[in-house]
Formats: C-alpha cells, sequence, structure tokens
C-alpha cells in the first residue's frame, strides 16, 4: 500500500476521534477545525517517517492535541490583547447539552483540557498523555486533580439555588 493510501485510511478511522480531540482542547467549531486541519497536514508531512511499528493513533493524537494546545493559546492570546474585559466572559464556547460544564471546561488551563481530552475522551491512560504532551506522568496526574477539583467546585455552585 502507498503512503497516500495509508494515510487516508488512518485519517478516515481516526479523524472524527481527532477532530473530538481539537475541539474539546480548543473549545471553539473555528479553532478546533483550523488545529485539526493543521494537525493533518502536520502529520501527511511527516508520514513517511512514521516507523511500521509505531501505531498511528498515538501518533496522530499527539500531533493533534499539541496543534490545538498551539491554537487555544494563540486564540487567549488574541482575545486578552484585542478583546475588552467586560465583553471577555460571553466568548468562552459552550457545550450545548451543558452550558454549565462548558463554562466550567472553559475555565480550565489550555493543558488541564488536553489531559481531560486525552484521558477521557480518548481513553489514553495517564503515562500516555504525559508521553502525547511531553511531560512527566506526575505533572499529568496534577493537572488532572487540579482540573477535575475545579470541575466539581463550579458545577457544584451551579446546581446550588
Amino acid at each position: 500500500m502507498d503512503l497516500e493510501t495509508t494515510f487516508e485510511l488512518a485519517i478516515t478511522e481516526y479523524g472524527p476521534a481527532l477532530y473530538g480531540l481539537a475541539l474539546a482542547i480548543t473549545g471553539g467549531v473555528a479553532d478546533a477545525e483550523d488545529a485539526y486541519q493543521a494537525a493533518l497536514e502536520q502529520a501527511w508531512q511527516r508520514w513517511g517517517s512514521l516507523r511500521k511499528s509505531t501505531s498511528a493513533r498515538p501518533w496522530l493524537a499527539k500531533i493533534c492535541a499539541r496543534t490545538a494546545i498551539r491554537s487555544r493559546r494563540r486564540r487567549l492570546h488574541w482575545i486578552t490583547r484585542h478583546v475588552d474585559v467586560e465583553h471577555a466572559s460571553n466568548l468562552g464556547s459552550l457545550i450545548h447539552w451543558d452550558p454549565d460544564l462548558g463554562r466550567a471546561l472553559d475555565q480550565l488551563t489550555t493543558r488541564q483540557r488536553a489531559v481531560i481530552s486525552l484521558h477521557y475522551g480518548q481513553g489514553y491512560s495517564l503515562d500516555e498523555v504525559g508521553g502525547l504532551l511531553g511531560i512527566s506522568g506526575g505533572t499529568v496526574r496534577s493537572h488532572l486533580n487540579r482540573a477535575l477539583d475545579h470541575l466539581r467546585k463550579e458545577l457544584m455552585d451551579e446546581t446550588r439555588p
């Protein structure tokens, strides 16, 4: 099988999960689409360097997660430089089926969103998440614990009258 065919097969199989990962990290459809496309471009450029013994799924997830993190950081940087503070609270993207969860997730750091997305959304172990993001397992656990504490606090506050 040639490179183009194997790449197309991998994207057909893993593409929806990769897009979901980008969406979970960036928090917005437009940013997720941009990050997803940039990740696919990077993956295609490097596809020939993927060793046959390496699984394509974590390799693609690593590229996608890192691209989405960079995209979200650029977006947040742009917002802080170009948007008035009073309007910034309206910019958070909401999860349509649960706006409270969407607001709580939007308050997480980019790294915390990535850890939550890769672990709970994509099913990677915490050590695998560390490998994908280039951080230690202990750092992953720290980000996860902080994120879960924040989500619990925010969602508990939302449910109180």
